[in-house]
Formats: C-alpha cells, structure tokens, sequence
C-alpha cells in the first residue's frame, strides 16, 4: 500500500457481467490518475491507462459500463439479489486505502475521496416483498449516490464519460 499522493483511491462495486442479469460479483474500483483497474475475488478483470478506458454512465439508474481491453463491465453500488458479499480480504484492502486516501489532502475535494463506498447485494429478488424491501431500503436512491461517485471520480482520473 502506497501513502500520500500516490495513494489510490478504491470503491467497492459490484461487477454485472451484463445488462439485466440476475449474477453480480463484489469488485474493487481502483484508480490513480491516468490508471483504472478492476479487481475481483478471482483475479484482476483488467488495469489500463486510462486514456485506453471507455467508460458509458447511467445517470438515471446509477452503473457506469466500462470498456478495457475489448470487455465490457457493468459496475455498480449495488449488486444483484443474489450477489455474494464482499470477501474479508476485499474489505480489508476497501478500509487500508481509506487511511492512505484521508491522509491526501487532493482526494478531499472527491465523493469518493471523502467516504468508503462499498457496495452491498439488492433486495430485489422478483417478489413483492423484494420490491418492498429495496423501496424502503433506498437501493434507488443509494446506486444514484454511487454512481455519480463513480462518474466523478473516473472524470477525475482522465476517463472520458
């Protein structure tokens, strides 16, 4: 781990490996300037300059789709229904970086600079009492903070949205 102004800065997403499916996976969103990556349980899903990252926002919904390397991943603050949780180790990594990045006075003027986003599994499971839950749980309202975290942060790092 790195400390000062070479601390990256991570938020915990969930990965969708596609639009409208029901299979999520807790990742971390790691950028420096001019470097994303995106990590997962299993390995890295991809670490690029990020003038070689394409990147599309939902700003309605909240997900930010991301192109590197000839795939596309759909990230998101909040995961499917059936998304597992995020790995010890993972939010281990989330709350390290914390430290490093509240130290960096230039990260202060970012969301996600300023707090730890780790992304949690939907409510929403098709049933009426899903759909209750995710209401009453915010999830809409949570994913739009998310994102507009997500895109600020990628606009800050030199990913063009």
């Amino acid at each position: 781990m790195t400390t000062g102004q070479n601390a990256p800065i991570l938020m915990g997403v969930y990965r969708f490996p596609k639009l409208l499916t029901s299979k999520s996976e807790p990742a971390i969103l790691g950028v420096l300037p001019g470097r994303v990556w995106l990590t997962g349980q299993d390995g890295v899903f991809f670490d690029a300059p990020a003038d070689q990252v394409s990147a599309k926002a939902n700003s309605t919904v909240g997900h930010v789709t991301l192109e590197a390397d000839g795939t596309k991943h759909i990230v998101a603050g909040v995961g499917s229904a059936k998304g597992g949780p995020f790995s010890p180790e993972q939010i281990q990594e989330l709350q390290q970086s914390r430290q490093a990045t509240e130290a960096d006075a230039t990260t202060q003027s970012l969301m996600a600079g300023r707090n730890l986003f780790i992304g949690t599994p939907g409510k929403v499971d098709g049933t009426y009492h899903g759909g209750l839950q995710s209401m009453m749980g915010r999830e809409i309202g949570q994913q739009r903070d998310f994102g507009a975290a997500m895109r600020e942060l990628l606009t800050a790092v030199g990913v063009t949205l």
